[in-house]
């Protein structure tokens, strides 16, 4: 019997951002792109961010609702696009904040563009 039939499949040892990088270029910028912004919070956080460095207490109470490890992964996948930065303060006690990116500034411009939209076409309905 051919010993390449048996054999295992190599193993992927390519990192996230390469991997990311990979799935990007198989679809289209618009679809990853809206994939990641139709995720639970993402807008209002961008939204929120757009108007100051926020502490995560801060953000939260702004949003209203968000419970704390779902924050945390929105924080951390908008950090990972390079739409946030994270930085931690070192006082006693320490503790984090969060701005929007030049990336994460121009997407928020890219929102308000969808807002002015939603308010002028919704009131139509």
């Amino acid at each position: 019997m051919d010993a390449g039939l048996h054999s295992q499949p190599p193993v992927n040892h390519r990192s996230r951002a390469e991997r990311r990088a990979a799935a990007q270029r198989a679809e289209g910028a618009a679809t990853v792109a809206l994939t990641i912004l139709g995720q639970k919070w993402v807008l209002r956080i961008v939204r929120e961010l757009g108007l100051r460095t926020q502490r995560f207490c801060e953000l939260q109470d702004a949003l209203g609702g968000a419970n704390s490890a779902t924050l945390s992964q929105r924080l951390k996948l908008l950090e990972d696009e390079g739409l946030i930065d994270r930085r931690a303060v070192s006082e006693t006690p320490p503790w984090v904040e969060y701005s929007l990116t030049q990336k994460g500034i121009d997407l928020r411009r890219a929102i308000a563009g969808i807002d002015r939209w939603a308010d002028r076409w919704a009131s139509m309905q």
